[in-house]
């Protein structure tokens, strides 16, 4: 069988071969419709693009390369399928790592990467230095991590802690607790604590880091939330108790162990998780949230390959209210 040509997909679709050029390189340059059409004809035809060739052509590929320190988190998982909605939009392809054991292993994924050309990189660990990435040669787009001359995408973490603080006080807590995994004063999640706390000052207020949380969905973490969930309700008996976790993941581990042990939510224990992904709409009883608008950030993060600026783009952060508060 002869080799399938642009030319046989333009003729075959009744579009120019600049249209179709178009197709494969800036889909969203085209309407929906032709785009059906020269997807049609691609399919009557048995085409298969030759992105081989199209390298060595051009210099440049279609792969994006995207490394998470893990993908146990919802608000990871979510944001992985907002990133490849948007990217199929534009005719990227991702190639998706995971790294959480060490810069040396992180830096050989990224030659890895490199190797094929990628257009870009989407970086969500912690592991690189700013230096580390200011001297990559491609791209690089982070979310929530400390920036540097590179594209960063942040939430509002201050203001989104604020206004979890905020509601718990309106809602007449009398103990305000923040419960988290694990942080480092330099990353930008840092500052959803740090406006929290900021509310709760001079109100009766105590923060539980435990490590054992990193994974909420291993028997550790259950076995650590559980102690925890006892000592904080043993402590403040008869105080109504305000409760603020650093993702949806813990909050929904949070919830559980409380109906495990019969404790009222929300006339107890009210309950705020951050990231609005689907583990908090997933909850038993749907997990108040701050919103991180997920779908935003990915987006930002797609647009910008193609006008590639390194400045910081804020994402605002806004309180999402379901049956945890009252």
């Amino acid at each position: 069988m002869s080799k399938v040509k642009i030319t046989d997909i333009a003729e075959r679709s009744g579009v120019s071969m600049t249209t179709v050029s178009r197709y494969f390189n800036h889909p969203e340059l085209i309407s929906q419709t032709t785009q059906d059409k020269i997807k049609t004809a691609i399919k009557e035809l048995n085409y298969q693009q030759d992105n081989l060739a199209r390298i060595l052509v051009t210099g440049e590929s279609n792969l994006v390369g995207v490394i998470f320190p893990h993908l146990h988190l919802s608000f990871y998982t979510e944001l992985l399928n907002q990133l490849i909605k948007y990217g199929k939009e534009k005719g990227y392809n991702l190639i998706v790592y995971t790294s959480n054991d060490s810069r040396e292993e992180e830096l050989q994924l990224i030659q890895n990467l490199i190797s094929y050309r990628i257009k870009g990189l989407i970086l969500l660990s912690h592991l690189l230095s700013t230096q580390d990435i200011e001297n990559l040669p491609v791209p690089v787009i982070s979310i929530e991590r400390v920036g540097g001359n590179f594209k960063q995408i942040n939430n509002d973490n201050f203001t989104g802690g604020k206004l979890a603080a905020n509601l718990l006080i309106r809602n007449n807590c009398e103990v305000f607790i923040h419960i988290n995994n694990d942080f480092r004063e330099d990353w930008p999640s840092f500052k959803r604590i740090l406006g929290f706390e900021y509310e709760v000052k001079d109100l009766c207020y105590e923060r539980f880091i435990e490590n054992d949380l990193t994974d909420p969905y291993l028997p550790k973490a259950t076995e650590a939330m559980n102690k925890l969930v006892q000592h904080i309700t043993t402590k403040y008996t008869g105080k109504k108790i305000g409760v603020f976790c650093s993702n949806d993941d813990i909050a929904s581990l949070f919830e559980r162990q409380c109906l495990k042990n019969n404790i009222d939510i929300p006339n107890t224990i009210e309950l705020i998780g951050y990231d609005n992904s689907p583990a908090s709409n997933y909850a038993v009883h749907p997990i108040t949230s701050i919103d991180q608008n997920i779908s935003l950030m990915a987006q930002i993060a797609i647009q910008s390959l193609e006008n590639y600026i390194p400045y910081e783009s804020m994402v605002p952060a806004s309180l999402i209210e379901k049956e945890t508060t009252s």
